[in-house]
């Protein structure tokens, strides 16, 4: 079987997904270790025996709707390619917005000391870290799997400036002065159909579920973070896009301004704030 070969004989398969062009390509560049410029040059080159059948078997999984990021143990994200596997939270492009944000209230407040929660592959903190390396950040995971994974992504780029703890929420971290938080926890409801209907039913539920409305988690970063923010601190958050009004909510309840911003789908997605005083 020639490469262009293998690519017609995918894209024929995939014959449901909207990308099948593209999903066959990247495929094949993940098992030939290539870009998808090479396909193109070496169109009439054979696969090995073996090369074509690990290419027919991650075909027959995206057949299936496993996530392509799984597929090819890797997802980009802000201009990073991250090691990912089955065991972490894929990054979405729309997280690059709660980074946007959080880059933009660090320079122009002049912050420092930096905590994400549930850093998972580490996106978040990779691409605050990558653009401020005098920051002090510390993120956080409560799987070891997915710390070792965070910790391997940043040591790939070479970034110094993270501190991973393992802990839930906040309960190995030690109360403390912090001028930001920063966190995109699970907030999809434990009955939401795209569980089941969505390539998302391939990821750890843990990283996606909180509760019966998908608030759970959110309550509990919003409640929990004056105590370990500084009076003016700010905290952000990533929530579901009819979530809005209730983060806003808890926000002004635990004595934040509220602020929300909607994504490039013109979605509410991220809401961040100022803790007014911690008293």
């Amino acid at each position: 079987m020639q490469i262009n070969d293998a690519i017609k004989y995918a894209t024929r398969r995939l014959i449901s997904s909207d990308s099948k062009r593209m999903d066959s390509e990247i495929l094949l560049c993940s098992i030939l270790k290539c870009n998808r410029a090479t396909l193109y040059t070496h169109a009439e080159k054979n696969l090995s025996e073996l090369n074509k059948k690990k290419f027919e078997g991650l075909v027959n999984k995206r057949l299936k709707g496993y996530p392509i990021a799984y597929l090819t143990k890797q997802k980009e994200f802000w201009s990073h390619k991250l090691y990912i596997d089955e065991t972490i939270l894929i990054p979405r492009p729309e997280t690059e917005l709660l980074v946007e944000k959080t880059l933009e209230l660090i320079s122009i407040h002049s912050l420092n000391d930096i905590l994400e929660l549930g850093t998972g592959s580490g996106a978040i903190a990779i691409a605050i870290a990558s653009e401020k390396p005098m920051l002090n950040i510390k993120a956080t995971d409560i799987k070891a799997t997915a710390l070792k994974i965070a910790k391997h992504n940043a040591d790939s780029y070479e970034i110094k400036n993270i501190e991973f703890i393992k802990s839930d929420w906040f309960r190995n971290i030690k109360k403390y002065d912090y001028d930001l938080i920063v966190s995109n926890p699970p907030y999809i409801s434990n009955n939401d159909p795209c569980l089941k209907n969505s390539d998302i039913k391939f990821e750890p539920a843990s990283a996606l579920i909180s509760g019966q409305d998908g608030l759970d988690d959110l309550k509990k970063i919003i409640q929990k973070s004056s105590y370990y923010l500084k009076n003016n601190g700010w905290l952000i958050v990533e929530h579901a896009y009819n979530q809005g009004v209730q983060v806003r909510k808890n926000f002004l309840e635990n004595n934040f301004t509220a602020t929300t911003i909607r994504d490039y789908c013109g979605l509410e997605r991220i809401t961040f704030g100022k803790l007014l005083k911690n008293e």
